[in-house]
């Protein structure tokens, strides 16, 4: 049994379309059927249901795509411990971050590829729902999340900063302030991520705490995004410092920290711990723990 021809499940049940999971796996949609039916005949079920476009798996095809999944975990992590072995470490890294920790994230994964030349990391930005489900389900090998809000369960955490908020704005009497409260948030024009985000999530909560009703107008799930619209427009935003202190340059803009109440949040990594061996994820977060934060 090859693994190539099991990770052809896996592809499929992920992308739902023939073509989009020959391309994933880089082979031509041929090359995989004649894949998907050499694996078929092998175990001797049916595993995907066949019409013109892809339907979805069978009931046997979802049965065994749980024990695919941990195969093609284990020979990966075989792999990378092969490469371990011979002082060579090489593989993916994949992972998930949260939109407002990107720009953070960023710096320690520069820093870790600088001394790992070898690994390829894949960075997903994702709510934290979905890095919950893609730890879960084998999809991620680690991710970046709140470790103290809404915090994911059944996994490994590690702290790697605190995230406060600001108000960024264009609006002439914020030129002066430094800090304002909460409640000066009710009376703007705002443009905020999208609920999806537990950083919205966040914010909403505040607001509703403090009673705050604020005139939404524009939501989007990316904050490079909702700055657009800020520098452009006459609207407000609200950002985490990372973010803000990226334009901070930017002519007419005024960044102001909120912090009536003060409000901070914990962002850190997040994993399963496996049972065997990981290379690659066990040196990251060996690299983490020792990061200068």
């Amino acid at each position: 049994m090859e693994i190539k021809n099991l990770e052809i499940i896996l592809a499929l049940d992920s992308a739902k379309h023939f073509n989009r999971a020959a391309e994933k796996l880089n082979i031509s949609q041929p090359a995989l059927s004649m894949k998907l039916k050499s694996l078929e005949n092998e175990i001797g079920v049916k595993l995907v249901k066949r019409g013109k476009n892809f339907i979805g798996l069978t009931k046997e095809g979802e049965i065994l795509k749980e024990k695919f999944k941990f195969i093609v975990k284990e020979y990966s992590e075989i792999k990378q411990l092969s490469s371990e072995l011979k002082n060579n470490l090489t593989g993916s890294l994949r992972v998930g971050v949260i939109p407002s920790a990107l720009i953070d994230v960023s710096s320690v994964l520069n820093e870790y590829v600088k001394k790992n030349r070898n690994i390829n990391i894949q960075v997903h930005s994702m709510s934290s729902n979905k890095i919950d489900e893609g730890l879960h389900d084998f999809k991620l090998d680690i991710g970046f999340s709140y470790l103290d809000n809404e915090p994911i369960l059944g996994v490994e955490k590690i702290h790697l900063y605190k995230e406060k908020y600001f108000l960024v704005s264009k609006n002439k009497k914020y030129e002066k302030l430094e800090h304002i409260s909460w409640s000066e948030c009710g009376g703007l024009d705002l443009c905020l991520i999208s609920q999806e985000n537990q950083f919205r999530r966040i914010l909403d909560a505040i607001f509703k705490n403090k009673n705050i009703s604020p005139n939404i107008m524009i939501e989007s799930n990316s904050l490079i995004h909702l700055f657009s619209h800020v520098s452009s427009s006459d609207l407000s935003t609200i950002m985490p410092g990372s973010y803000a202190s990226q334009f901070k340059n930017v002519t007419n803009l005024f960044f102001i920290e909120l912090d009536t109440p003060i409000v901070t949040h914990s962002i850190g990594l997040v994993f399963i711990k496996d049972k065997g061996p990981s290379p690659i994820k066990d040196s990251f977060i060996k690299f983490l723990k020792n990061f200068d934060k």
